[in-house]
């Protein structure tokens, strides 16, 4: 049990790997095989989210584009990688058109879903990112489909939206014999950023897979024969490499709190000898020690290689006696990573570590990834166990809960502290950050609401942070009079006066600017999208909706933000007008403008 939660534990703490990563050229179909025309490359696209099945395509290439009549079924619709895999991590953009169905099989075998599931609230196996059920036809009726997973949270967006997905995939092992000793693993999911799987065990082959017979290598597929989408970004790295090792370990220990810069030729060492294993634990004391540990990483090809380390307290980390690490003080449960070129072969390499402070946990560990292989543990077990971050404080938000902290948000050139923010959290997951320094929508999300651990745990810095990925909108004031580009509130007479809780506890914010007074309320307009409602009393303001690298106008009313990564309808407004490409302002139609956000 020890060994799996430690494997557990690690694996989470892994990001997307992409050594080797090959990216699939989208300028030919040439890199799949299918029997069908449903399959096409287009220049763009655009799905309207109020019609089932509706993708236009643009002529042209770098999307791959799926057109097909719901109703068709069959495996010749299709679409099959001409590359075989076994261990394998994979990314990719891609577009839903309404009530849309696919998904993508590993080894032609094992289905991560990718469905139109935007709204809903209790997500299942058959949902996007589920992990699809088994099917066993000889089972008793309501028993024959098992095991499905669905994701932890849904966190699938509006059709006619551009999404990601990342997946890394564990494939299955067989002895020489060609027996199964360990079964499938889906080591990770993400959904728009937000983790939806991790570390979970496929016993056999999905319903719908190719072939109930288990292998080593197979190509990916694609499913095409149950609505229509589009990829773009189509990423993966193959992992068919022996991994780096290590040997020949030294150990040397110097008991005493010495200063980081102490020469240790200088002083006479307590302990020294070989080491069957990489730990903090050939110290026999868990403080104020020196230990330096030598030995030899076996590189399996030429590459970049990167180390990832974990310690407590002062450590470093050389190899060929060039610094990888340098000598930072951490808590042990915080990762340390760098990166070297080496060639293949054997290299020497050198940790050194110095603890003098009682209330770290002791511990110690390193991991290398290089060409072909993903991150490898080189520490013993017990070496990084007892060393945890700290236990998480959440917020959850069952029914509509109002919370006022600090807000770090993503800003250029570095991130921007939203010090007068209050976030919204709602029973339908949909979520928000308002700015009353500003009158600024800040920032949306959906699926779990706050980690007020920052602010609570211990002395606290007094911020939360979203539980899931936000849609950052902006921090700049909503309205400006007649001035685009309005930063903040200076020369505005900017004056916040309240928010007042309706009757479910939905906060109405009000204040005051350019002499006019405005309220302002954002709430959730069934469970898929965020409402705006702002009232004001003057008709000469110029409200700001919608800011981004780029957007575009969809129909009237629907504009898409940054290359179709949220929506914006108008539902109440006038004189609509996208500047330069990159802001869409709107006047107040009898003093009230309103919009909803779909993301």
């Amino acid at each position: 049990m020890v060994k799996l939660l430690l494997r557990i534990a690690f694996v989470a703490l892994l990001p997307f790997v992409t050594w080797a990563q090959s990216t699939i050229s989208l300028d030919k179909l040439d890199a799949f095989t299918t029997n069908s025309q449903n399959w096409s490359l287009a220049s763009d696209v655009h799905a309207d989210y109020t019609k089932s099945n509706d993708l236009q395509k643009t002529a042209g290439t770098g999307i791959l584009a799926c057109t097909h009549e719901v109703g068709k079924y069959g495996l010749d619709y299709d679409l099959f990688s001409k590359f075989e895999h076994a261990d394998l991590d994979f990314s990719f953009d891609f577009m839903m058109a309404a009530g849309s169905n696919s998904g993508i099989y590993f080894m032609e075998r094992y289905e991560v879903q990718l469905m139109d599931s935007w709204g809903k609230l209790a997500p299942k196996y058959g949902d996007c990112g589920g992990i699809y059920e088994r099917w066993d036809d000889s089972k008793p009726e309501g028993q024959k489909g098992y095991q499905g997973v669905p994701p932890r949270v849904n966190a699938c967006k509006a059709p006619g939206l551009w999404q990601h997905m990342e997946i890394s995939f564990q494939a299955p092992r067989f002895d020489a014999t060609g027996n199964k000793i360990r079964n499938a693993v889906f080591l990770k999911i993400s959904l728009n950023g937000q983790i939806i799987h991790e570390n979970v065990e496929v016993t056999g082959t999905t319903r719908g897979g190719k072939s109930g017979a288990e292998v080593a290598n197979a190509r990916l597929r694609i499913q095409g024969d149950h609505g229509s989408l589009a990829f773009k970004n189509i990423r993966y790295t193959n992992f068919d490499k022996a991994p780096g090792s290590i040997s020949a370990l030294k150990h040397t220990v110097y008991y005493g709190a010495y200063p980081i810069e102490t020469d240790l030729k200088t002083l006479k060492a307590n302990e020294q000898g070989n080491s069957p294993e990489l730990s903090w634990e050939v110290s026999k004391n868990d403080n104020n020690f020196v230990t330096v540990i030598n030995g030899t990483y076996t590189a399996p090809a030429a590459g970049n290689y990167v180390f990832d380390m974990y310690a407590g307290g002062h450590a470093l980390l050389n190899i060929d006696g060039k610094s990888v690490l340098n000598n930072n003080w951490n808590l042990p449960a915080n990762k340390r990573s760098g990166k070297i070129d080496l060639s293949a072969g054997s290299h020497s390499f050198e940790i050194v570590m110095n603890k003098r402070d009682a209330w770290v946990s002791p511990g110690l560990g390193l991991f290398s990834s290089g060409p072909g292989f993903r991150p490898i543990q080189h520490h013993s077990l017990s070496s990084l166990l007892g060393s945890k971050p700290t236990d998480p404080i959440l917020i959850k938000a069952s029914s509509n809960t109002v919370l006022r902290s600090f807000m770090d948000v993503p800003t250029t050139p570095k991130s921007h502290r939203v010090t007068h923010a209050v976030s919204v959290g709602t029973a339908s997951q949909l979520h928000y950050t308002y700015d009353m320094d500003a009158g600024a929508l800040v920032q949306v999300w959906r699926g779990g609401f706050l980690d007020a651990t920052p602010m609570w745990d211990n002395r606290g810095d007094g911020s939360s942070k979203p539980l899931d990925v936000p849609v950052f909108l902006g921090i700049e004031p909503t309205f400006s009079k007649g001035i685009l580009g309005l930063s903040d509130t200076i020369g505005t007479a900017y004056k916040p006066l309240s928010y007042v809780l309706d009757e479910v506890d939905l906060p109405t914010f009000s204040y005051t600017i350019f002499g006019a007074t405005v309220t302002d309320k954002t709430y959730p307009e069934g469970n898929k999208m965020l409402r705006r409602d702002i009232q004001s009393t003057a008709a000469d303001l110029l409200c700001k909706i919608a800011k981004g690298t780029v957007i575009e106008k969809i129909s009237e009313t629907l504009f898409a933000v940054n290359n179709k990564s949220y929506f914006v309808r108008i539902n109440t407004g006038q004189d609509l007008k996208i500047i330069d490409n990159k802001t869409l302002v709107a006047s107040p139609q009898n003093n009230k403008i309103s919009y909803s956000i779909l993301y």
